[in-house]
């Protein structure tokens, strides 16, 4: 075994740091959910590691140019979240929600007033909706945004004091950028690390969890003209003009599938310059 120095300003990970990284990664499996609904682009929230840090240390890690909104429990012995994002970054998923797909950061500038009018719902539509519905505890939370404006003035806790430094990243045709969150280790919080979750109960939370992410997922559906048999040799032969008689009537609706499986009975037909189908009826294969 090798001996190594202990930094008591950076303890090792422990329950508390275990619970909130995990309520972290279940609110980004959220975010995965609501993200392609609000952005023009595909954009992902990944999860990061979580850190016991001097709340100094914590504030240092924030760059210069970031902007800091405060997320607030009702009761405020529950301390509060900061929930810092780079400007540059926050203008970018601001263009998604306009319908712009930037590919790469915009100058650092502050938002125009149309953009700083959607700061809010953006921030709790991407970050406050999945952190609520990812809370672990049977206690529901709910968070309350604030201004944005400097992290450092923002921050509310004290400046002396251990805190808790989450990095989760955001991934897009931007490239991928870490976002900080800032947590007190005391009241809401610090009650994580006692809970208990036993595998019985988790069950039907994960069985949850694995349905909204199942049904956010996208699946194709086929359109199937019709078949037909051909020897290799007749394939072989086919040219340009030839006419192959498919095993399906005119007056039969055709089959829609989904991921191969035959779900519906579909009628052809179109929309302006576009293919279409009406569905008939649901059936199974």
């Amino acid at each position: 075994m090798t001996p190594a120095a202990f930094d008591f300003r950076k303890p090792p990970p422990g329950d508390l740091e275990r619970q909130i990284g995990g309520w972290f990664t279940i609110a980004c499996r959220r975010a995965a959910g609501a993200w392609p609904k609000l952005l023009c682009y595909p954009a992902e929230l990944k999860p990061g590691p979580v850190d016991t840090v001097p709340s100094t240390t914590g504030l240092r890690a924030i760059p210069e140019d970031a902007l800091g909104i405060l997320l607030s429990p009702p009761s405020s012995a529950d301390g509060a979240i900061l929930l810092a994002i780079r400007r540059p970054l926050l203008l970018a998923l601001l263009s998604g929600l306009l319908g712009e797909t930037p590919t790469d950061l915009p100058a650092d500038r502050d938002p125009t007033e149309i953009e700083g009018s959607l700061v809010g719902y953006l921030i709790r539509e991407l970050f406050v909706d999945s952190l609520e519905r990812g809370w672990p505890a049977a206690e529901p939370l709910q968070l309350t945004p604030g201004k944005p404006g400097s992290p450092r003035a923002a921050w509310t806790g004290p400046g002396t004091d251990m805190v808790l430094l989450a990095t989760p990243t955001i991934t897009g045709p931007f490239g991928e950028h870490p976002i900080h969150l800032i947590l007190t280790r005391t009241g809401r919080w610090e009650r994580l690390s006692r809970l208990a979750l036993p595998a019985p109960s988790a069950e039907p939370t994960n069985r949850e969890q694995i349905a909204a992410l199942v049904t956010e997922m996208k699946v194709d559906l086929a359109v199937v003209l019709g078949t037909a048999e051909l020897t290799m040799s007749e394939v072989a032969r086919l040219k340009a003009g030839d006419l192959v008689v498919l095993r399906q009537k005119v007056t039969d609706p055709l089959d829609g599938l989904v991921a191969g499986a035959r779900k519906f009975r579909v009628w052809p037909g179109a929309v302006g310059t576009r293919a279409a189908g009406l569905i008939h009826t649901s059936t199974e294969d």
